[in-house]
């Protein structure tokens, strides 16, 4: 009796040991993100090919997915679970619809750069049980708006009305709205930010007639360069019932071009549909476009450099009552706006899987949307390079993968870093040519930096033009950082100044290469040994905003500590802002939460004056190798996922960052109790040998 209870016992603890280390295994599973990394179930390849002979750069192209190209089965129901890769590098994505049911998705995916006449392939993965929603317009479009919330978002829109206009923002809807018995009743919402030519300005509307004149409100959509003098305006309008009548009116240094009745919306009142205008610029023409639900509508075409800007213009929409009838009360009811690059030969959709292969088609087409294909993709109709997998435009054949440099056929490799998704993520160089360029691409790539801040050492500005040729090429920004070995207290310092900046615009309007934008480094006096105060950098802010043109970047590299007055003076004239998180009283600064509280009081007095700003750290802080980096990136970006102010990351100096060593993803956790494995075999064997011998005897 006695030794089966021994028995007993033994076998007891074996089975508490096991269910034990079951439990702990699980724990540990779900407490490590790098366990549900990549559980994946379903992947499938789209081969996105550019057609307008252009490099495009964060350019949204239009995914469909259907029951011929993908298997809803495979994906959770809402698509939480999708995540589109170039080169292993997450990519931007908005999905606009998506309905398994009917096994019908449309998605809009922001790819870093598209070489032009070539194929670029990513990868679309999903089945992931744990994946959480990642969808967001703000990161895939120039500009977008979704209406959440119960009120109009005052850093991205303006509204103005008159007599009894009024704009409501609820239930995820805008409503830019006539709504009272008034003549020349009318409201108006546009974008605080504008944008150049080659965009589109997209809008899911829907017109709503709530006074007896049948005629309703009379809309309009388009874009402007001021509100208060119109000099430059497009203009798409539409009145009457159904929106049966369709006009543009465009104008160009207030010359003025009007038509009447092109075309007809036949869209009932009280349903939606997505209307958007096309404003671009092909072969020295400039033109507009107009698309319903996605379709081109080839009656609204219309070419004019007379009466069609390339000037950067706002988008706006309005909505008014007529002068003659006061009772045509209503509202466009809007549920998602937003801008988007375009070309008028937009790059076409192909997948590539075991399933049916079916190519997307961007073809411009006239028919309603339900004559077309289920196989098509027609869009409404940016940054910088991840690593992109490019070959020469094939015949039907399956596309094959080739590296950019030398051909040889190789698969798009996966990363050894955290996965995150930002604007920029750049690096500082300081001299180019003592590097091996395909290997800096190469190290570019894997660390998914896209935006090289190209330090100006020396007067021949013209040195580095092969370079920022060869970067373009490799779909990279390049901006020139100035000033940063000027000392700002001695005399003379504002005429030095002022001849480099001269240097760089002089060579920017004549160069094959031009820079993409220009970075200010600024100092304070305790950046030197001089007592005297440091210059005045606003006047070459202003200048460079002056002469750099609407096409060239410009930002400012924040010392830390510096004077919020001039933070609010400079940011008109600034794109975005770089804050040093280094060179301050605590030094290494390598973790999320003391990076976050050194930048914390400029990135408040950034997004106090409505700018953005990008996070730079220092690599000789003590950090061991690159992961450890790339990881801090990572966390930073998601500490920063909802901040509209954070643009993105950079490394101040490549050159210590090239001799990190790089450093796997994170060994598998081990047990939660020290030596439990050796335990658990120690006392599972003694369970097992007490088992066979109770059974012997």
């Amino acid at each position: 009796m006695k030794k089966r209870l021994i028995t007993c016992g033994i076998i007891s603890i074996f089975l508490l040991v096991l269910m034990t280390g079951f439990a702990l295994a699980i724990a540990n599973d779900l407490l490590v993100p790098s366990a549900i990394t990549d559980t994946e179930a379903y992947s499938q390849d789209i081969v996105i090919t550019e057609h307008s002979g252009k490099n495009l750069t964060g350019y949204q192209v239009p995914i469909n997915l259907n029951s011929f190209n993908f298997n809803f089965s495979q994906a959770k129901t809402d698509g939480s679970d999708l995540r589109f890769f170039s080169g292993g590098r997450t990519l931007s994505y908005w999905i606009e619809t998506w309905d398994p049911e009917a096994e019908k998705a449309l998605i809009w995916v922001k790819i870093p750069f598209l070489p032009a006449n070539r194929s670029t392939t990513l990868l679309l993965k999903c089945g992931n049980p744990v994946a959480e929603a990642v969808s967001n317009g703000e990161k895939t479009f120039e500009f977008f708006d979704g209406f959440e919330g119960d009120k109009l978002q005052g850093l991205e829109w303006n509204a103005e009305s008159a007599g009894g206009g009024m704009v409501e923002v609820k239930n995820g809807m805008c409503n830019v709205s006539a709504p009272k018995v008034h003549a020349y009743d009318s409201s108006l919402i546009y974008s605080k930010d504008s944008f150049g030519i080659n965009s589109m300005f997209v809008v899911k509307r829907m017109k709503v007639t709530t006074g007896t004149d049948e005629r309703g409100p009379l809309l309009r959509q388009g874009f402007i360069d001021q509100i208060s003098n119109r000099k430059n305006e497009i203009k798409h309008e539409t009145e009457f019932a159904n929106e049966s009548r369709v006009r543009w009116e465009t104008s160009y240094r207030k010359e003025r071009f009007n038509t009447f009745d092109r075309t007809d919306v036949r869209v009932p009142e009280g349903e939606w549909y997505t209307s958007g205008i096309a404003w671009y610029e092909e072969n020295d023409n400039r033109k507009i476009a107009w698309f319903k639900n996605g379709v081109r509508d080839a009656r609204m075409d219309y070419a004019s450099n007379d009466y069609i800007t390339n000037l950067p213009m706002h988008v706006y929409l309005y909505a008014a009552s007529y002068s003659d009838a006061s009772k045509n009360t209503g509202y466009m009811a809007v549920d998602y706006a937003f801008v988007r690059k375009f070309v008028e030969s937009e790059p076409s959709v192909k997948f590539a899987s075991d399933q049916i292969e079916t190519e997307t088609s961007t073809e411009n087409i006239i028919s309603e949307p339900d004559s077309i294909s289920e196989s098509e993709t027609t869009p409404e109709t940016e940054a910088p390079v991840p690593e992109v997998s490019v070959t020469e435009e094939t015949s039907e054949t399956p596309v094959q993968i080739q590296e950019n440099q030398s051909g040889n056929e190789t698969k798009v490799p996966e990363t050894l870093f955290p996965r995150y998704s930002v604007d920029v993520s750049g690096v500082k160089l300081s001299s180019p040519y003592e590097l091996d360029f395909p290997a800096l691409t190469k190290d570019f790539d894997s660390s998914r930096i896209d935006t090289i801040f190209l330090s100006m050492n020396g007067e021949d500005v013209w040195q580095y033009e092969r370079f920022v040729k060869m970067a373009h090429e490799e779909g990279m920004t390049v901006y020139a950082v100035l000033f940063e070995e000027l000392n700002c207290t001695e005399e003379g310092a504002m005429n030095t100044s002022q001849s480099s900046l001269n240097a760089i615009l002089d060579y920017n309007e004549k160069s094959l290469a031009p820079f993409d934008g220009i970075n200010i480094y600024m100092k304070t006096s305790q950046d030197s040994d001089s007592e005297e105060g440091c210059m005045d950098y606003i006047p070459l802010f202003e200048a460079a905003r002056e002469k750099a043109g609407e096409k060239v970047s410009i930002s400012a590299s924040l010392p830390p500590g510096y004077a919020t007055s001039n933070v609010e003076k400079i940011a008109p004239l600034v794109d975005f802002f770089i804050v040093r998180a280094y060179d301050r009283e605590k030094k290494g600064l390598i973790s999320e939460s003391d990076i976050e509280d050194a930048v914390a009081l400029e990135m408040g007095e950034i997004r106090g004056v409505n700018s953005k700003g990008i996070i730079e750290i220092s690599v000789d802080e003590g950090f061991e190798d690159k992961y450890s980096i790339q990881n801090l990136f990572a966390t930073l970006v998601e500490y920063y996922s909802n901040d509209s102010a954070f643009m993105g990351v950079s490394i101040s100096n490549y050159e210590a960052y090239k001799v990190l060593p790089v450093k796997a993803e994170p060994e598998e956790p081990k047990s939660a109790l020290p030596g439990f494995e050796t335990l658990s075999v120690l006392l599972a064997g003694l369970g097992a040998f007490a088992f066979l011998k109770a059974k012997k005897n």
